[in-house]
């Protein structure tokens, strides 16, 4: 009777697990109310607005150790006119993170206007990078495209290596998606 009881506990718990679909063995840096897998196995991303501050905080892993970049795009869904933020942990434990912004499907160039997304922290473990970061939902820079109430088009894509002294090619490495960031 006890050992049925456990095992009907057990099997929940895997169940439970297996709906949320996340793969990420790191923990988070924090709680946030959203969460997504991006590509099975590789990718998460966790997301809370803070409708007071009028700025969103994102948390991705992905398996890699090179660099990781998310992006906001206009309703087309391609990198034209979109706005990123890219990371990467560097050799002695640092965060490094940059506004980026690409105009057509060439490598995203630095924001010459203002840095508008901040890394906050991040670690790599166990081939994994975790990076929280975060940018107000509309920066009123014209670089930069704002996080709207309803559907957004969000970019991902990642590389195998850190920059030296860009970002490489991302190659396949990379998804489209569309889903709602927040509700006004």
């Amino acid at each position: 009777m006890m050992n049925s009881f456990f095992l009907t506990i057990v099997v929940l718990l895997q169940i439970a697990t297996n709906i949320q679909c996340i793969s990420s063995p790191l923990r988070q840096f924090s709680t946030y109310r959203n969460v997504t897998e991006l590509i099975d196995n590789i990718a998460e991303l966790w997301w809370t607005v803070n409708e007071v501050n009028k700025e969103i905080t994102f948390e991705l892993h992905v398996k890699t150790t090179g660099w990781i970049g998310l992006g906001i795009a206009l309703d087309n869904g391609v990198s034209e006119d979109a706005d990123m933020g890219i990371g990467w942990i560097d050799a002695s434990g640092n965060v490094h993170f940059e506004d980026r912004h690409a105009v057509g499907f060439t490598q995203p160039v630095k924001d010459s206007t203002t840095q508008d997304w901040f890394g906050l922290q991040g670690r790599e473990e166990n081939n994994w990078t975790a990076i929280q970061f975060k940018r107000s939902l509309d920066t009123k820079d014209s670089m930069d495209i704002p996080i709207k109430p309803g559907i957004n088009v969000v970019l991902f894509a990642y590389g195998l290596i850190d920059p030296n002294p860009d970002i490489t090619y991302h190659e396949n490495r990379r998804i489209t998606h569309r889903f709602p960031l927040w509700k006004a």
